[in-house]
């Protein structure tokens, strides 16, 4: 669906007909050529989107320098609010990529998987949101695999490379929540984060 452009308008123009005062917003990965990018952005506008974030990689590419000027080209040619994604895994990184693009906003996804608190500060996830995490996924019955995958990330970089091996294959609540309490002292608090009970 990610490029077709008339399924995507369709959907927008739909929202917009049932509730004319919702704001609709949509994501996209850029496309093969940046013509192909600005016409799916035009079509999205024109249907209504309130804003549009963009991934400045395609669909295929993982790990590789963002494309600004692409983000930079639909910038330059809808008029509703742009906003760049990809490649920002700290605070440093947001002023060049507003600058080199344009955008009007900036949307952190990868980094803050792996650090919650990175605008709070913290150069890797503090034992204070993975304890957080276990709270709210325990108290809200989230599924084994959406708990121990937001936890992977969390621990990426908190992890020592043989601590990871053995995590990642920990395949239970009852594992997970084990090796939490052993390695880091986390245990389930039926309490969550704010309310103090």
């Amino acid at each position: 669906m990610c490029e077709d452009s008339q399924h995507i308008s369709e959907i927008v123009s739909r929202c917009k007909e049932v509730n004319p005062d919702l704001c609709v917003s949509v994501k996209i990965r850029i496309l093969n050529n940046v013509e192909r990018t600005i016409d799916l952005a035009q079509a999205i506008e024109k249907a209504g989107a309130s804003f549009i974030t963009i991934h400045a990689r395609t669909i295929k590419e993982r790990n590789v320098t963002p494309h600004f000027e692409y983000v930079e080209a639909v910038k330059k040619s809808v008029s509703i609010p742009v906003i760049y994604n990809g490649g920002v895994y700290s605070p440093d990184d947001i002023e060049p990529a507003l600058t080199k693009t344009g955008a009007d906003g900036v949307m952190c996804a990868q980094g803050l998987l792996n650090n919650p608190a990175l605008f709070a500060g913290y150069s890797e996830t503090p034992k204070r949101c993975v304890q957080d995490w276990v709270n709210i996924a325990i108290t809200y019955g989230t599924t084994f695999v959406t708990f121990k995958h937001h936890l992977v990330f969390m621990l990426e970089n908190v992890l020592p490379k043989h601590e990871k091996k053995i995590f990642n294959n920990l395949s239970t609540f009852a594992g997970t929540l084990d090796y939490l309490e052993n390695n880091y002292g986390i245990v389930y608090q039926n309490i969550l984060p704010g309310n103090g009970s």
